[in-house]
């Protein structure tokens, strides 16, 4: 059983006049697994190579078992790590890559072969167990570099962008068999990737982080349903959620491209929250944008009319591109059965308003998000 934390851990960097990781707090229980995830130096790998023992701590404690370990050296954290580069033995096979740190550990020869078999079963490596590294795809690489992660228990599994140097489909199948080994091993597993489709697909919980801070940390679907701020809204989900800047007045919010008729809910919570007759950012998921006659007759006070910009067909859904406000692109996914749309085309849309969300438009942050929150915990 293992169980670690992370107390107002901070990073900085000689010569540097800012934090790359600040007030980074984090209690992670047995046998989750955990992504960090956020764009590009937003502090997520920094955090893992701190957690790794590869970057020394600036401020705060990292705990193994309640242990304080800041000064306790990489190799003796009990750690497996596959990083974005491939780091494999160029003189050894594959079967040798997989199994070094087994051997390192004194493992019989024959547990040594029969871990290694099964991991590159799991991975589609057994055919390639005798060829040296140069004689691999990149993709290949990696996968190797994974079975050596996985083909230990350690206390910590660390994944640095493990996935990035594979194709669209092996990167599917592949992120489905990490997800299965770590309910084999059941060991904690930290995760750390740009992509929010392995965050949403892969984690127990989601540490999304940005400018070298913590935004929201909870489940998928929480982060998903429930954002806590407009960056939040913005990075998960595919396409991005639609920000529009409007007034909320006597139970309707307005924009300069239309006015719709809020629910009796969000007007309470409105309300209560002091924003009527002020400035707020409706927050409105591309599957919250709809046409079609069912949606105008369910929704007849939130329906309006816009051009078509663009479209994608996706085969059972098209993304239409629309303006609801100058120099905006936003966009709705229109379902089997609704109206095709071609470019320049006038389009009715419909706003389903059982699904909004609302923002402070100064701050950025959830008007509805603690009432969401205490939905969560019940």
């Amino acid at each position: 059983m293992s169980k670690i934390s992370l107390r107002n851990i901070n990073k900085k960097y000689p010569n540097s006049d800012t934090c790359s990781v600040r007030d980074f707090n984090l209690d992670i229980e047995d046998g989750e697994f955990i992504v960090l995830v956020g764009p590009s130096g937003c502090g997520k790998s920094t955090t893992l190579r701190m957690i790794a023992g590869l970057e020394d701590i600036t401020d705060g404690e990292f705990l193994i078992n309640g242990e304080v370990v800041n000064d306790v050296s990489s190799k003796d954290r009990d750690i497996a790590m596959v990083f974005q580069s491939y780091a494999l033995y160029p003189h050894m096979s594959v079967r040798d890559n997989i199994g070094y740190g087994l051997k390192l550990r004194n493992y019989p020869g024959n547990e040594i072969k029969a871990s290694v078999d099964n991991i590159s079963e799991d991975l589609f490596l057994t055919e390639y167990l005798e060829r040296k590294p140069k004689e691999l795809s990149g993709g290949q690489r990696q996968r190797v570099a994974l079975g050596r992660a996985m083909v230990r228990t350690p206390k910590l599994y660390l994944m640095d962008e493990p996935l990035s140097n594979l194709d669209a489909k092996l990167r599917t199948t592949t992120r489905t068999e990490i997800s299965r080994m770590h309910k084999d091993k059941g060991a904690i597993t930290i995760y750390v990737t740009h992509d929010q489709v392995e965050a949403m697909t892969m984690a127990d919980r989601i540490v999304l982080m940005s400018m070298g801070e913590i935004q929201q940390i909870g489940s998928p679907k929480e982060l998903f349903t429930n954002p806590k701020n407009c960056f939040v809204a913005t990075f998960m989900g595919m396409p991005s959620m639609n920000l529009i800047e409007g007034t909320y007045e006597g139970g309707q919010f307005t924009c300069q491209s239309f006015t719709i008729t809020l629910n009796e809910s969000d007007q309470q919570i409105l309300n209560d929250a002091g924003y009527n007759g002020k400035s707020v950012t409706l927050g409105a998921r591309s599957s919250a944008i709809r046409s079609g006659k069912k949606y105008r007759d369910a929704f007849p006070d939130c329906c309006f009319e816009t051009t078509a910009m663009n479209s994608e067909y996706l085969g059972d859904a098209i993304n239409v591109f629309f303006n609801a406000a100058p120099m905006n692109l936003f966009v709705g996914t229109l379902g089997t059965g609704e109206p095709d749309v071609a470019i320049d085309e006038k389009i009715t849309l419909v706003i389903d308003n059982t699904k909004l969300h609302f923002f402070d438009t100064k701050t950025e942050e959830s008007i509805k998000y603690s009432i969401k929150s205490a939905e969560f915990k019940k």
